[in-house]
């Protein structure tokens, strides 16, 4: 499939967009609360301060008069509305929502929320931490909140404990609960937030569209870069099918030259014999004349003029009779016999009267191939064929499966010497494929060339000799196939190309003529 580059960018851009601000948003957010929730208990500290500060007398004898009371003797201490009153007016105007004291055991002595006095908070992890000296806030939504004489709903409260002492430097005695409320300021965070989101989503958009403006510009160069090539590859791949063609149109000229050439004699010695035997064939004419003209139990007389007969017969030559005339005609015969077969050979090659995809008998092809090859390789190189029988037909385009083995054929004639040459093409059936070797004695492929022989216009031919395209060619048909292609080969040795091709191929007609 073609890498699309646009596609490509635009998906990774999305992803990526969404990525950033999604984290941009979180990391935002996260460090606007953290520093909300640092600001809130850096002011309930404050707070408790002001709080020790200002009511410390009022809450220090409280303690020691509520250590071991009841819940209910606790909730009804008549001390607890004059510490009420003072802890309101002390928070008059600000945004504190609720007020908890604990004593050093973890009990509830006063809250502005009544039925919470009295709970035990001993295990509570924030009072635990604040007796540690520590103090620690959380920030939570509340769907309702009691609020000294009131509910609020929908609140963002900070809850802070924090330790109170009774000396610098001494062991918290307590510890100071209170909840705020940030409901506008985190309105406010969230508010700052879209804002810095959408500044930068808008920058990142802008760069974006900067991108991909630059990108479609790049990549309609690169695909009009890969169509030039594509046209520069099928040119060399064209020059590389004529020049081959070239060979074998050569070698089959020769081929038929031979029994051209004596027929060609034969029909010219045959038209002499006529000739010569142009007067005879008058006499005989003449003579079936008188024979159908006379009675048939009369006496056939002939007569004839010697001057003209001997003038007739001077050029007749009694060593030609009509048995040589006919033996000539007979090796006419054979040698048009011969260049038929080969016109019907080279025709089934090229399967130029058959429909592209068809079904393919293997072994017949190949021996159309090779007896196409024997035009162009030398005379003295042996051809072995190794074939199983009823081989099932496979579904391909025979002319491209025809060119496939005419390369792999050609490349061994040319690997092999030509004097010693041994070539063995070799057929089995696969289980749903079939498999042909061509294996061959030759000078074999170096190990370091064996990963780039199917690479276009990789070639370990001599300079002039090769494009580079033929192998790279064979690789592309095979894959149009749906088949493989392998190659072993050992220096000083031979090579043995061997392919699969799959029985039932899903080929399609308008599939790429570049191969």
């Amino acid at each position: 499939m073609k890498f699309k580059l646009v596609r490509f960018f635009v998906l990774t851009s999305i992803v990526f967009f969404f990525l950033t601000v999604g984290s941009l948003s979180f990391l935002q957010q996260k460090v606007a609360v953290n520093n909300l929730i640092d600001t809130a208990q850096a002011n309930h500290v404050d707070l408790t301060k002001a709080f020790s500060n200002s009511l410390w007398d009022d809450f220090r004898p409280f303690m020691a008069e509520t250590r071991g009371l009841s819940r209910e003797a606790l909730q009804n201490h008549p001390k607890q509305a004059e510490l009420y009153q003072k802890v309101q007016h002390m928070l008059k105007g600000l945004t504190v929502l609720k007020v908890k004291v604990y004593n050093s055991d973890g009990l509830t002595i006063f809250s502005t929320q009544k039925s919470q006095i009295g709970d035990d908070k001993s295990q509570n992890g924030g009072f635990l931490s604040a007796m540690k000296g520590q103090p620690i806030s959380e920030l939570t939504h509340r769907d309702s909140f009691s609020a000294f004489d009131e509910v609020v709903e929908e609140r963002d409260v900070i809850s802070s404990y924090v330790p109170i002492y009774e000396k610098a430097g001494g062991q918290p005695v307590g510890v100071f609960e209170i909840y705020s409320d940030m409901t506008g300021l985190l309105a406010n965070v969230t508010q700052t937030q879209y804002t810095v989101v959408g500044g930068v989503a808008g920058l990142v958009l802008l760069l974006f569209l900067s991108q991909f403006f630059a990108i479609r510009h790049a990549d309609r160069t690169i695909e009009q870069q890969e169509r030039e090539a594509s046209r520069a590859k099928l040119q060399l791949a064209q020059q590389e099918k004529m020049a081959s063609l070239g060979q074998m149109v050569a070698g089959v000229a020769h081929e038929l030259n031979t029994p051209l050439a004596f027929s060609r004699s034969n029909i010219e010695l045959i038209g002499e014999a006529l000739n010569q035997l142009q007067p005879a064939m008058q006499w005989g004419h003449k003579l079936v004349e008188e024979v159908k003209q006379q009675p048939e139990k009369g006496r056939l007389k002939l007569s004839f003029r010697a001057p003209e007969l001997r003038r007739e017969a001077a050029d007749y030559d009694p060593d030609l009779l009509p048995e040589e005339v006919g033996e000539v005609v007979n090796q006419t015969l054979a040698g048009l016999e011969q260049m038929a077969e080969l016109v019907r050979n080279l025709k089934d090659f090229t399967r130029i009267d058959r429909a592209k995809v068809a079904h393919y008998e293997m072994n017949k092809g190949l021996d159309n191939v090779l007896y196409i090859a024997k035009s162009v390789i030398h005379t003295a190189i042996q051809i072995d064929k190794d074939y199983e029988d009823n081989l099932p037909r496979i579904t391909c385009m025979p002319s491209q499966i025809n060119q496939v083995f005419i390369n792999l054929i050609q490349n061994a004639a040319q690997a092999v010497d030509p004097e010693n040459g041994h070539i063995t093409v070799r057929t089995r059936a696969d289980g749903d494929r079939v498999r042909i070797e061509v294996e061959d004695n030759g000078s074999g492929i170096r190990e370091d060339d064996l990963p780039h022989i199917f690479e276009s216009f990789y070639t370990t031919k001599a300079p002039g000799e090769g494009t580079g395209l033929g192998l790279s060619i064979v690789k592309e048909i095979v894959d149009q196939h749906g088949g493989e292609i392998q190659v072993q080969s050992t220096v000083g040795e031979g090579t043995t190309f061997t392919v699969w091709l799959p029985v039932e191929a899903q080929v399609d007609n308008n599939v790429a003529q570049a191969a």
